[in-house]
């Protein structure tokens, strides 16, 4: 599939205006992910998909009902379901273009939000150091640990963020300082040789040839940095 990102991001954001000028789903839906990061912290590489989460699991039927119509105006629905976990979407906007996947994770942590604007359309939005969290706690738990992991979790440590320990404890169920040294490790392992896949098309050239020689020996040191701060 070819990734076009000016006109990728162009369907994300029509997606997002149509989904936060709903006033019957607007309150249920708290965007996080790549695309929250991208569109409103600045994070330098861009995201392909919509990520959020569902506030009210009682309200489902509604919002299944609601992203499925919208979804519709822009494409064709190649797949959705609901998982244990999430319900899921797969547009196809264009033929021979990057599909979109809407992810809605029913998952119920105490996580925080606020309300940001973007282009005049008001949308909530994870709260960074909530982001940070989520992000970190993936390290162990996905079943393959993603490079974009490793790049974003870079780009917090490096600006300096905050970061919701206690978020961290509940999804791990370790004391965050431990969990920071199993982080180190998990680093330590990482294969350089094919730290762009999954990145590559989504970095600029500058970027790409940052992240091949510098990104574990960067992330290493602001991990143990971390932990440093934490002890």
């Amino acid at each position: 599939m070819a990734l076009n990102i000016d006109h990728h991001r162009f369907i994300l954001a029509q997606i997002l205006k149509e989904i936060y000028s709903n006033i019957s789903i607007a309150p249920l839906l708290g965007l996080k992910g790549g695309t929250a990061l991208y569109l409103f912290y600045n994070l330098p590489r861009f995201s392909v998909d919509l990520d959020f989460n569902l506030l009210k699991t009682t309200e489902k039927e509604k919002v299944w009902k609601k992203i499925n119509e919208i979804l519709n105006k822009f494409g064709a629905i190649k797949e959705k379901r609901e998982k244990r976990a999430t319900l899921f979407f797969l547009l196809s906007y264009e033929e021979k273009a990057q599909n979109v996947k809407v992810k809605i994770s029913k998952r119920l942590f105490p996580d925080r939000y606020e309300v940001k604007n973007y282009l005049g359309i008001s949308m909530l939005v994870l709260r960074k150091e909530d982001m940070f969290a989520h992000k970190l706690a993936a390290l162990s738990q996905r079943k393959n640990v993603a490079n974009r992991d490793f790049f974003d979790i870079w780009f917090f440590m490096k600006n300096d963020w905050d970061i919701n320990k206690k978020l961290v404890e509940i999804r791990t169920g370790k004391n965050f300082k431990d969990y920071l040294r199993e982080c180190v490790e998990v680093v330590e392992k990482m294969d350089e040789r094919y730290i762009l896949q999954g990145l590559g098309e989504i970095l600029d050239t500058n970027y790409k040839n940052w992240v091949k020689k510098n990104l574990k020996k960067e992330l290493l040191f602001l991990m143990k940095y971390y932990s440093e701060k934490n002890s």
